[in-house]
């Protein structure tokens, strides 16, 4: 009998591979999504990063070892980006051992699948569409700023809701959050630095406990015989 549970097991999860659905969470998966959920956590680097920057009494003129402040936290920050980076592209890949259905799982809320391949030629035509719009109106750089995280938060809100890939939802919220409170700021460097920075942090809580939420779903599933 626990072949046989097997087997269709197996056929349903190569029917929802070739049709590009996703996959049903399994409860082997936990271990790898408390893993993910406790990485998540390292968005917050850069945004304490830009936090500490904005908000520490700095001598913006001053050079350290050649750079001025804010050139050291741009570098600390895409240095921390390119560790998250780094660790999600391994998570993607299937590299930590995680099994198939994940790996295929993260592909498709990544945009890497054959279905996802359309999505980002969509989404860089819009992206294209926005720069040359603003460009041709001559909007100043404030504007264009806070107008692509509202377009990339809105972008990513339709795509959670439509894919049912909620983890976006992670990108989406603080995005927007952050879009539309930005004319808040005003013209104050140091509270649009702080902004920035608590949209990463907001990512990071967002994404953990998107994925806390899921853990519990898939622990309180009942088992399959």
């Amino acid at each position: 009998m626990k072949q046989e549970l097997e087997r269709v097991k197996n056929d349903v999860e190569t029917i929802q591979k070739a049709l590009g659905l996703p996959p049903s969470f399994h409860r082997e998966w936990i271990q790898w999504m408390k893993r993910d959920q406790w990485f998540s956590l390292w968005w917050c680097v850069p945004g304490i990063i830009l936090i500490a920057a904005a908000l520490l009494p700095f001598d913006h003129a001053k050079t350290y070892l050649g750079l001025v402040a804010d050139q050291w936290a741009g570098i600390l920050v895409a240095g921390s980006l390119l560790a998250v980076a780094s660790g999600h592209s391994r998570q993607v890949s299937g590299k930590d051992g995680r099994p198939e259905g994940m790996v295929r799982e993260s592909l498709r809320i990544s945009g890497l699948t054959r279905q996802g391949f359309w999505f980002g030629v969509a989404l860089a035509a819009q992206l294209a569409a926005y720069f040359i719009w603003s460009r041709q109106h001559h909007l100043p750089f404030n504007s264009f700023w806070t107008g692509l995280f509202i377009l990339m938060g809105s972008t990513c809100l339709v795509v959670a809701l439509s894919a049912r890939a909620w983890i976006l939802l992670g990108y989406a919220i603080p995005f927007l959050i952050y879009g539309l409170c930005l004319p808040l700021a005003g013209n104050h460097t140091a509270a649009k630095g702080s902004m920035l920075g608590m949209m990463f942090i907001g990512i990071a809580i967002l994404f953990s406990a998107i994925q806390f939420w899921q853990i519990r779903k898939v622990a309180a599933a009942p088992p399959v015989a």
